[in-house]
Parts: C-alpha cells; sequence; structure tokens
C-alpha cells in the first residue's frame, strides 16, 4: 500500500467533496462526515480525521524498517557495510531508494579515501595500507593509487623487482573490480537509473555475468532493439538463469527477434518455473490459460497461477479472480480479490468493491464496497469516484464512521 501525504488525502478530500447531489443522502446521514462529503470552505470532521491519520504516517513497516537499516548504515563510520548492504539487497526493487542514498555515501566515502591517498607518498607501504582497508570497497581508488605507485617506481628499480611487488594482486584486484561493477549493474538497474545501468552492466555481461546479460537484454527490450534483446537473452538462459529464460520465452511468445515459437516459449517459460520464479509461473499459467504452446487447460492455468499467487505475485491474484468470475464462480474469485486488495493492489481493491457492492461471490455488503472503493480510489483508481458515493448514499452515519476506521486501518496495512 502506498503511504499517503497529508495533502494528498486533504486534496482527494476537497476534490471529492460535492460529487453528490443527493439531498436525501445528505438527509440521511445527518449532514454526514464522510470523507467524500461535501467540504465547501472547510473539510468535514471525518476528512480532518483521515487528513489527521495520513499525515501521522511515515511509511509502512517495510519502509521504516529499511530506513532504520539505513540510518544505522549511515551513523557508522565504515565503508564496507554499506557495500555488504548493497550486495544483499542490489536486486530488491522496494529498497530502491534506499539503495541509492546508500551507494552514494558509499561512494563518497570512497571519494574521501582516494583524496586522502592523494597526498600520501606513492610507495608500497601506502599502498599496502590502503588495500588492506578499502580494496573490497573502493577496487577503482585502489586501482589509481597502485597506479601511481608503479609510476613512481625508478626504472632500473622496476626491473629487478617482482612485477607489481606490493600491489594488491592481480586476482585480487580484478576479483574486486569485477565484482564492485556487477552490483553497481545490478543496483542501477534495480532503481531504474537505465542509461546509467546500460554502461555498467556491458561489461560483467560480456564476461559471462548471467544476471547482468538479462539486464543487458532487458534494457534492448525497453529500446526496442529485439535482436539485441534476444541474443543477451539467449546468453542468460544458457546459463539457466530463470528470469533470463523468461524473458527469451516471452521474446519467443511473441517473435520479437526470434522467430515466433509457442512451443519453445512454453518450454523456456516451464524451465524459468521450475526455478521457482514468481513471474515464470504466472506466465505459464496463462499459457495455459490461452493455449500458447500447448492446448488450453483451465485446470492447469489454476495450478500455476496459484503456485505464483502463493508467492505474493499480484497480477496472479487478478488473473485467477479473472477465471472464476468468467466460469461463473465468483465465489472462488473474491478471496484472491481480497488478498491482493490487502496487498496494495488498487485495481484488486475496487474490483473487490464490486465484489462487495454486486453481492457477487458472497454477500453484499455496502459498508466493505464503500471501504473497498475509498482505499481504490486513495490508492490511485479513479473509477471508484462515483461507486463511492453510490454506496455512501445507502449508508447510515454511524456505517459511515465505521467504514472510516476500516479506511484508516487499510491505509496503515492493519485487517481484522
Amino acid at each position: 500500500m502506498r503511504v499517503l501525504t497529508a495533502a494528498l488525502v486533504i486534496s482527494l478530500a476537497i476534490g471529492l467533496g460535492g460529487c453528490s447531489s443527493q439531498p436525501e443522502k445528505e438527509q440521511a446521514a445527518s449532514g454526514s462526515d464522510t470523507i467524500l462529503g461535501k467540504s465547501g470552505e472547510f473539510l468535514t470532521a471525518q476528512g480532518r480525521r483521515l487528513a489527521d491519520f495520513a499525515s501521522s504516517l511515515t511509511g509502512s513497516k517495510d519502509r521504516e524498517r529499511f530506513q532504520a537499516e539505513v540510518d544505522a548504515l549511515l551513523g557508522q563510520p565504515l565503508i564496507d557495510p554499506l557495500t555488504r548492504y548493497l550486495e544483499q539487497h542490489s536486486g530488491d526493487e522496494a529498497r530502491a531508494t534506499y539503495l541509492a542514498k546508500v551507494a552514494g555515501e558509499r561512494d563518497s566515502r570512497c571519494q574521501v579515501i582516494a583524496k586522502r591517498y592523494a597526498g600520501e607518498a606513492a610507495n608500497p607501504q601506502n599502498l599496502q595500507r590502503m588495500q588492506r582497508g578499502y580494496l573490497y570497497s573502493c577496487p577503482g581508488e585502489v586501482k589509481a593509487f597502485a597506479s601511481r605507485v608503479d609510476s613512481a617506481k625508478p626504472a632500473a628499480a622496476a626491473r629487478q623487482t617482482t612485477p607489481g611487488a606490493g600491489s594488491p594482486g592481480p586476482t585480487a584486484l580484478t576479483e574486486s573490480l569485477s565484482r564492485k561493477e556487477a552490483n553497481n549493474c545490478y543496483m542501477l538497474f534495480t532503481i531504474k537509473n537505465y542509461r546509467q545501468a546500460l554502461e555498467a552492466c556491458r561489461e560483467p555481461a560480456q564476461h559471462g555475468d548471467a544476471k547482468a546479460q538479462h539486464h543487458m537484454a532487458s534494457l534492448a527490450l525497453t529500446n526496442r532493439d529485439h535482436e539485441a534483446a534476444a541474443a543477451w537473452a539467449t546468453r542468460s538462459a544458457g546459463q539457466q538463469f530463470a528470469p533470463g529464460q523468461l524473458l527469451l520465452g516471452n521474446l519467443y511468445k511473441d517473435g520479437r527477434g526470434v522467430k515466433k515459437d509457442p512451443a519453445q516459449a512454453l518450454k523456456l517459460m516451464q524451465q524459468a518455473a521450475d526455478g521457482g520464479l514468481p513471474d515464470a509461473l504466472h506466465e505459464l499459467g496463462m499459457a495455459h490459460q490461452q493455449g500458447i504452446g500447448t492446448e488450453a487447460s483451465p485446470a492447469r492455468a489454476v495450478q500455476f497461477l496459484t503456485q505464483a499467487a502463493n508467492l505474493g505475485h499480484i497480477p496472479a491474484h487478478l488473473a485467477l479472480a479473472a477465471q472464476f468470475e468468467a466460469e461463473n464462480q465468483p465465489e472462488k474469485a473474491r478471496p484472491w480479490l481480497l488478498q491482493a486488495a490487502r496487498k496494495g493492489s488498487a485495481r484488486a481493491q475496487y474490483l473487490l468493491g464490486d465484489s462487495y457492492a454486486r453481492g457477487r461471490g458472497g454477500t453484499a455488503d455496502n459498508k466493505e464496497a464503500y471501504v473497498w472503493y475509498s482505499l481504490a480510489l486513495l490508492n490511485g483508481e479513479s473509477r471508484a469516484k462515483p461507486e463511492i458515493d453510490r454506496q455512501a448514499a445507502l449508508l447510515t452515519s454511524a456505517q459511515l464512521d465505521e467504514a472510516q476506521v476500516r479506511i484508516q486501518s487499510g491505509l496503515n496495512g492493519q485487517w481484522n
């Protein structure tokens, strides 16, 4: 669930105020203070309460946890903990903002080290000291100082000394540089800095990093270079990297950069799904649902979509709900919508509101419909606006107050 600022909630309350033109509704609700009621020159009491509540929110529990982690990292003076954090979480999109912040701090600290050693004598002793302290996190800076040391050696001494004596071993330095390049690639891709990711991923991809190859394929696809996307995806899939297999499978499914081959697409999707990739399980379920590369099988579709949904994949929740609705089994659709709605899907919240409003899949419940339509709207689903007004007209003041509590709990990710 996205966190809403007070300003956003206030603007929604004001923007929605007056959307009802039903005087009987105002009489029935005794001038109700629902957040969607008329605001005039001030917010209604319910609107103010929601605004006050929203302004007190600093983030979801995950965001609070991430912020606490980063505050602790930045509050200590060492560089290596920052690097370890980046390596551990480089592919976590939920941490994108925090990854960028930590990476910026790491690079700043490495620059401080580079400036410090710029004033040191370029000798093997200082190089060894720099290597011991900073090779893991700042290999580029260590390499630059090593070059200074090598340049400072008299030619005769250089001929009499083992090449690279006093400098980090070529294997250690190469490994440190390669590791940092790869993790920069992963991090830049995760935070969607695609221009820099394209440059950062190229070298590790060329040297056989399957994840970097997948990222290069994705970036090529974004740039509509289907042939390059297929080439990189083929290399990534060839190393049994599940996201690479899935990407290549989708290229075969659509015939982009390769000859269209639904059977090959299905095979690659199955391989990626065997690796437990939720996206692949979803795609495999949709392939069986639509008969891509195989005969259509609703039962097999449900099997794979359920596996994906149980791993938290929201599109799979929605696909299951849609399939059960199409099969006229709305009672099976509602539980999947409920799960996705609680995970913050605006579309699921809107559809769940429909389910309660129309009594599809269970008992009709105007209060629950009002709650889920409201959460959908606050989560960006504009279609919910007129539906909220319709439901509000059917509720008493007491029911509207109860709904308000549910909305506040939902904004905070808490459910009864």
